[in-house]
């Protein structure tokens, strides 16, 4: 599998947040900062943009599940969470694994089920 993330021409851009300092950088690129707040703030707004990101994913794998069980499926397709677990493994390490697994959790919960 290619890897996009070293691709310059398929970084992602930043959602636009309050208080957004520039353009978006490619995915894996940090800005260069002058001072701890300038970080800081980076940081939180990156938090932010984390957090609707994994609010979007929980909403669309509770619909997922919901159409898997409509047409006689299971809930959960362990093939599938494996294939994104590998995926954050390859790009991240253990940790990216660690990660995975939170995020499957997460997304995971009972269908309809709010935070």
């Amino acid at each position: 599998m290619e890897n996009l993330v070293d691709r310059p021409d398929t970084a992602i851009p930043a959602p636009s947040t309050p208080g957004d300092t520039g353009p978006a950088q490619p995915v894996g690129s940090a800005p260069t900062i002058s001072t701890i707040a300038e970080g800081r703030g980076l940081i939180d707004g990156i938090d932010a943009q984390l957090r609707a990101l994994l609010a979007n994913r929980r909403g669309l794998s509770s619909q997922i599940q919901a159409l898997r069980q409509v047409e006689g499926g299971p809930r959960i397709e362990h093939a599938r969470e494996n294939e994104i677990i590998a995926s954050w493994a390859d790009e991240l390490g253990p940790r990216g694994v660690e990660i995975a697994l939170a995020v499957l959790t997460l997304c995971r919960g009972a269908t309809g089920q709010q935070p």
